[in-house]
């Protein structure tokens, strides 16, 4: 008998799961989130692995488990108030400031379906949650490479300090491909517990204080800086612009001008699919 290959045994995984689901449930939850961007004039794009397969498969990457999108800090907030209104009773939005729905604090905003519930295994402790949809700021970035830099290591200094106050609760500690410093950084808290006593809406308030110190409207670069992928999701506003619209399973999803550029710099041959397991390693419970 033929030996199962890993990359098989990943279809498998997917193939047998409720994943499906979960995506139609999210789909959803993606139209109620355009329509009220659409009814108020916000503008939003579709982020990191969303974008990639509005572009690649006009719809979810097929093992993919989440919706990512964007929106520039100046409508940030008014999204947020106009989605606690506007959003169907079974839906609402999580984040630490404006409505802290969930036991830990949420940077992000999420979009949250409260009829369906399930599990993220990803740190120390699973912690369960209702199907979520991300809503990520996108913030300016200087132009001038020096102040550039400067700008981006206060970012990531603040960003450790919120990791550090939830590390058991939301650092994926074995996750593949660290750069070196994030491995001596969770070295350093697993050998010192540093900062479990911060308190994280704080270190919050204080990341979001920093990224609004660079002017939206004078920056010549956006960050979408609390993804995963934090300045390799750094692009010039240009390469987003007024976007444009692209199909998304039954729908269409508002993507940035310059989709190329964008996945170019984030997965390089992008067209060429790399089936990974799920990577929020979810489990959907029964309701």
């Amino acid at each position: 008998m033929r030996k199962t290959t890993k990359k098989e045994n990943k279809l498998k995984i997917v193939e047998t799961s409720e994943l499906k689901k979960l995506q139609t449930i999210e789909l959803d939850m993606l139209k109620k989130t355009v329509e009220i961007c659409e009814r108020h004039g916000i503008p939003y794009y579709a982020l990191g692995g969303t974008l990639l397969g509005a572009v690649r498969h006009q719809g979810f990457i097929p093992w993919d488990d989440d919706i990512d999108i964007g929106i520039p800090r100046p409508w940030y907030n008014r999204f947020m108030w106009a989605a606690m209104r506007e959003l169907p009773e079974e839906m609402t939005i999580s984040h630490y400031r404006v409505n802290p729905v969930t036991k830990r604090p949420v940077y992000a905003c999420q979009v949250l379906n409260k009829n369906y519930r399930l599990v993220q295994h990803i740190a120390n402790k699973p912690i369960e949650t209702y199907v979520w949809i991300d809503v990520f700021p996108l913030d300016g970035m200087p132009s001038n490479p020096i102040l550039q830099k400067i700008h981006a290591l206060y970012l990531l200094y603040r960003r450790m300090w919120i990791q550090f106050s939830m590390f058991d609760d939301n650092v994926h500690q074995h996750r593949e491909n660290r750069p070196w410093y994030e491995k001596a950084l969770i070295w350093l808290y697993q050998k010192t517990r540093i900062g479990a006593d911060r308190d994280t809406a704080e270190m919050m308030r204080k990341l979001d204080r920093a990224l609004e110190r660079c002017s939206y409207e004078r920056s010549g670069y956006l960050v979408n800086f609390m993804g995963t992928w934090k300045f390799k999701e750094m692009f010039p506003k240009t390469i987003y612009g007024s976007g444009k619209d692209m199909p998304f399973e039954d729908t269409t999803i508002r993507c940035p001008l310059d989709t190329d550029y964008v996945l170019r710099q984030m997965y390089g041959n992008y067209m060429e699919p790399k089936v990974t397991e799920n990577h929020h390693a979810i489990e959907l419970l029964d309701n």
